[in-house]
């Protein structure tokens, strides 16, 4: 093995450079998480370890080297395009030949990174010159198009395609389930139906240091997306085409001789935003209708958000104003104001705390005699969660505990989980077994004060706020009682299964406010779901996803069908490739 001299020589320009557009793309923001689930953009990273693929792994002074340029840190959120950008940065070290990075789940589904580093058998000089498209002329670094010591500009171009098919859906009385959806024109039913959406994101996004501590920040896209065939509420092909990011920003920050973390930012604009696993927060732009793409959900920015974040170490504070980019049919005008701290008080031991009003909006809750405004709402959320160190065996714990309440009337609506499993990391296939018990309060007519729980804009993949891939469109996150039994196997390291298993009832009989069709219940049983998903990942730019669910409906809603019903069957297979 060839000896690499030691690699101090780097320039200390490239290094605060390096430190800014860490912070500004990842370091522990949120601002920069995309909402789609399926190439795990927006989760929580919780490890980034280096694998040199041999011994010299124990080399911690490359080790260390390689992780500050590639510059995303634990409890970042994962954006698949900073870390294509950033990952030039790692290739432009002198002993690196060859660098790239791989994701994996850990214990509680968060992400782990692993990067994957081939060394050089020769030392190279640093390339002090600029990199990218627009220095060279050629494609080595895209979607780097230019980069140097002060300056990056990358670009985006992604395409997200989906085959979705459905057997039965609502449980073969669509007439039923969706009367009253504004978007069930001609919604599928008995027998299969099957159709394509297919989506094009293309971009620019840039940052450029002011000084050696403050630097701006811009981003745009835009995305064109298409629906063929009878979709799950339509059988009309659709295209649209839009804005999705438009967004600029200002962040400062300093990095202390001990590694600890100083930063300030500033955004506005159009820019997905999501709190924690997205059990309050997580849709911040709709899907389907006129914008196709119902199932593959490309869009994420929001309308408008306006953030401002604080990070000091392991600790990290939000103020923003987010207006969610709602569907034209059925936008109800919600505006959202919060403050959202996130931290460490141990190393293995996270919490959280929000405090959300709605000082704008045109939607209403239903009583049997009143109507009632979203306007003035008012959320209390809190969150705690143990995470066992990246690696090792263990358990896991998570909750989450959130109240509603209202300035012109009594409201008393309540939401929360508590989740625990246990990862098998070094079993074969490293099985996480786990339950989740999850409660979202309905209205008790015998009371005067309003009990159900609004679900704002929660969301995210099948183990998040999605409970149930079919059942979710049916009964959604208010009036509900779920419990997830899931595994998550790791047969190879590319390809992840994802086993789940679902018992539904309902917390009250009354139950306005959500299906028309299921407004009072016979019956607290809503039914039970197993689902499947398996996720190959073939590279970063490459990734393929299969889902299958089959529902059985439980006594309340075979008692709304009168007994005349079907089971649900969907699969779906996607595929997200970046260029």
């Amino acid at each position: 093995m060839t000896t690499h001299p030691d690699i101090r020589p780097i320039a200390s320009s490239m290094k605060q450079f390096l430190c800014v557009v860490a912070l500004m793309f990842a370091g522990s923001t949120g601002a920069w998480a995309q909402s789609n689930d399926e190439d795990l953009s927006g989760r929580r990273v919780s490890a980034v370890s280096v694998d040199f693929g041999s011994e010299t792994q124990t080399n911690t002074t490359y080790r260390d080297a390689v992780l500050r340029a590639f510059a995303t840190y634990p409890d970042s959120r994962f954006d698949p395009m900073r870390a294509n950008l950033m990952l030039n940065k790692v290739k432009r070290l002198n002993f690196v030949k060859d660098a790239g990075y791989r994701t994996q789940r850990s214990a509680g589904g968060d992400v782990e990174l692993i990067l994957d580093i081939t060394l050089t058998d020769t030392v190279t000089a640093l390339a002090d010159a600029p990199i990218g498209w627009f220095a060279d002329r050629t494609w080595k670094d895209f979607p780097t198009l230019y980069a140097n010591d002060r300056t990056v500009i990358g670009a985006k171009l992604e395409n997200k395609t989906m085959l979705f098919s459905n057997t039965d859906a609502f449980f073969g009385r669509p007439e039923v389930l969706t009367a009253g959806n504004p978007l069930a024109v001609e919604p599928s039913g008995k027998g299969t139906n099957a159709w394509l959406e297919t989506s094009v994101q293309a971009g620019l996004y840039g940052l450029s240091a002011v000084t050696d501590r403050v630097s701006v920040f811009a981003g745009a896209s835009g995305i064109y997306s298409v629906s063929w065939g009878p979709e799950l509420f339509t059988d009309a092909t659709r295209t649209h085409s839009d804005v999705e990011d438009a967004y600029i920003g200002l962040i400062g920050s300093n990095t202390t001789e001990s590694g600890g973390n100083r930063q300030m930012a500033l955004l506005y604009g159009r820019k997905s935003f999501q709190v924690d696993s997205g059990m309050i927060l997580r849709l911040s732009s709709a899907n389907g209708g006129d914008r196709a793409a119902l199932q593959s959900n490309p869009r994420n920015a929001a309308d408008r958000l306006m953030l401002a974040q604080f990070s000091y170490d392991a600790h990290k504070l939000e103020l923003f104003r987010l207006d969610p980019d709602e569907l034209d049919q059925i936008d109800s005008g919600t505006v959202i104001d919060g403050i959202n701290y996130e931290g460490h008080v141990l190393p293995n031991l996270r919490l959280g705390a929000m405090l959300l009003r709605v000082p704008e909006s045109g939607f209403s809750y239903y009583t049997e005699t009143d109507v009632l405004p979203r306007e003035g709402l008012r959320v209390a959320d809190v969150r705690v969660a143990y995470d066992p160190p990246a690696g090792l065996p263990g358990m896991y714990l998570k909750g989450e505990f959130a109240h509603q309440t209202h300035d012109d009337f009594d409201m008393d609506a309540r939401a929360g989980y508590a989740e625990f499993g246990y990862q098998f990391s070094k079993a074969r296939w490293r099985p996480t077994l786990s339950y989740r018990y999850s409660q979202f309060t309905g209205d008790n007519p015998d009371t005067t004060t309003f009990e159900r729980w609004d679900p704002l804009f929660a969301g995210g993949g099948g183990d998040e706020w999605v409970q149930g891939l079919n059942q979710y469109k049916v009964v959604q996150t208010s009036n509900v009682i779920a419990h997830r039994f899931m595994a998550r196997l790791q047969p190879t390291p590319r390809w992840e299964l994802t086993p789940q298993f679902w018992l539904f009832r309902a917390d009250t009989l009354n139950n306005l406010g959500g299906a028309q069709a299921l407004s009072l219940l016979s019956a607290k049983d809503l039914g039970s779901e197993v689902n499947l998903t398996a996720r190959y990942v073939s590279s970063a730019k490459l990734i393929y996803v299969f889902s299958a669910a089959y529902t059985l409906p439980g006594e309340a809603i075979r008692d709304a069908l009168n007994d005349d019903y079907r089971n649900w069957f969907s699969a779906s297979a996607l595929v997200i490739a970046r260029f």
